[in-house]
């Protein structure tokens, strides 16, 4: 089963290098999501996908990478669409591939919208007495950290693909690409992943970044560590 499972990994490994869809090279695990979106990208017909879990799950990373090798894609924040408004942006971009993140700050009438695109492939506005309407064909990716404040209707369009926390190895590996990319050294950027894993509780791998940029040497990340807990201690009392 063991070898199974290495052939059939190592041939989809290969079929991504040859149709280009996307390779998610930058995305540390979730081989099973990947071979996901792979298969919606390449579909002849709209596959909607919603990655549901906790900050640091790469859910933001899969949809940058999309956006990264697809000039057919736009990228928009949740909590941003009301202020140019949801379907102003798609009648101007008219995305292939639409990527949203944090798909449950959008306001509710973004996501009526959204909806209706994704149930009938069309958009349409009134102002002012008049209507302007246009057929739009679009893959919608989103992320969202939970599906309360999504409606209904909305989340029965998408498949749901909750995004499991990565292990301390896991972490671990993510961290030393990331601050690679920062000019910290491999055994620093283990001490730091190490740091914010055990002493901050944090399995968000944005923290990684956040120490490793104030800290300037290996003393100093102690130093950075003990005071963002710190803060943190200070804001969980004063939630109670």
């Amino acid at each position: 089963m063991n070898f199974l499972k290495q052939r059939l990994t190592g041939l989809w490994k290969e079929a991504l290098h040859t149709n280009r869809s996307c390779s998610f090279e930058e995305i540390v695990g979730h081989d099973d999501t990947k071979q996901i979106f792979v298969k919606a990208i390449l579909s002849k017909r709209p596959v909607h996908i919603l990655l549901l879990g906790s900050p640091g799950s790469a859910k933001t990373m899969f949809l940058t990478e999309i956006m990264r090798e697809h000039k057919a894609s736009y990228f928009v924040v949740g909590s941003n669409t009301t202020k140019a408004g949801l379907v102003n942006q798609l009648f101007e971009r008219r995305p292939k591939f639409l990527l949203i993140d944090e798909l449950e700050k959008m306001s509710m009438k973004d996501q009526n919208a959204l909806l209706h695109l994704m149930e009938t492939g069309i958009i349409s506005e009134t102002k002012i007495n008049k209507t302007r309407e246009m057929e739009l064909t679009s893959w919608v990716f989103a992320t969202a950290n939970s599906c309360e404040k999504i409606i209904k209707p909305l989340l029965s369009r998408f498949a749901i693909l909750e995004m499991p926390e990565y292990t301390f190895e896991e972490f671990t590996e993510i961290a030393v690409i990331k601050l690679r990319q920062e000019n910290v050294d491999v055994s620093t950027a283990k001490l730091i992943a190490e740091k914010v894993w055990n002493e901050l509780g944090s399995r968000d791998t944005r923290d990684v970044t956040k120490v490793a940029r104030l800290a300037d040497s290996i003393d100093e990340i102690h130093f950075v560590v003990k005071m963002l807990n710190k803060q943190q201690r200070t804001e969980r009392a004063n939630h109670k």
